[in-house]
């Protein structure tokens, strides 16, 4: 008979996830200062171009997104790598000795193969409803919501169920995916909610506060002006988008730190 696994708990986590972050401000901005930075500027480039940049070439109008998705794969993972070591092993002190390269490395393989599985569910998607006659395609519409989130739920939690990969990449201990899979049975939902729970106040707030400013300033979230805002304004919404991605990748690193410290780390050493 199996042994019955190890339940985390979620509320602790979240705690401790929330007093590693909030609790280190001063080096989550130390650290995420030069990337957050360079994906502000990234982020900000739309706003330079000028209005018929692209003309009615799609590709070329996509360029400027694809360029910050990339950007920000790479900056949002070099950040991750050192918030991961952080969580794992406290302070400040060991980042100079701890290995930065190896670890990132990993983590954008992992991203560009976590891309890879969602795109193609996307263009499997796309290549069905393009096959599809006018009277197929427009009674899909009314399914396919169904149909994304059934064949795409899955590949979310076989995701999660691996995500413990990352922390292990950060301590330089790389998991297998079986061994990741193994370790983390019996906690895929409560990684789920730990997430959901810990990440969202930060995402809720950041929308509202955004809100409010566009709101004291004459602007309602969601009119037209805001497609095209003033100069100021984009720059405030591109700040503040990438505040809270940088302290939603801390507080998700936070949280899976706390598995895998429970699912891994503690077998090993009792």
């Amino acid at each position: 008979m199996d042994e019955e696994p190890l339940k985390v708990p979620i509320a602790a986590t979240i705690v401790a996830a929330y007093h590693s972050v909030f609790g280190r401000l001063g080096l989550f901005l130390e650290l995420a200062w030069l990337p957050l930075l360079f994906l502000l500027a990234i982020s900000l480039i739309p706003a330079a171009l000028p209005a018929d940049f692209a003309g009615d070439d799609d590709r070329l109008k996509a360029l400027p997104g694809l360029v910050e998705l990339l950007t920000g794969g790479l900056c949002l993972n070099a950040f991750a790598v050192r918030w991961h070591q952080v969580a794992l092993y406290g302070g400040k002190a060991f980042l100079a000795g701890k290995a930065w390269l190896g670890p990132w490395g990993r983590f954008v393989a992992y991203t560009v193969a976590i891309y890879a599985a969602i795109g193609g569910v996307a263009v499997v998607l796309l290549l069905v409803t393009s096959s599809a006659t006018d009277e197929e395609v427009s009674a899909a519409t009314i399914v396919m919501p169904a149909i994304a989130l059934a064949v795409s739920l899955p590949i979310w939690l076989g995701i999660t169920r691996l995500s413990l990969v990352f922390p292990a990449a950060a301590a330089e201990r790389p998991l297998r995916l079986g061994a990741a899979w193994r370790a983390m049975r019996g906690n895929t939902w409560r990684l789920v909610v730990a997430f959901f729970l810990a990440c969202a106040p930060v995402a809720l707030a950041a929308l509202l506060a955004m809100a409010g400013a566009f709101a004291a300033l004459g602007y309602a979230v969601g009119s037209a002006a805001l497609e095209s805002p003033p100069l100021g304004l984009y720059i405030l919404r591109g700040l503040a988008d990438t505040v809270a991605n940088f302290l939603i990748v801390a507080l998700g690193a936070s949280v899976l730190v706390e598995f895998y410290k429970q699912l891994v780390l503690a077998p090993l050493e009792s």
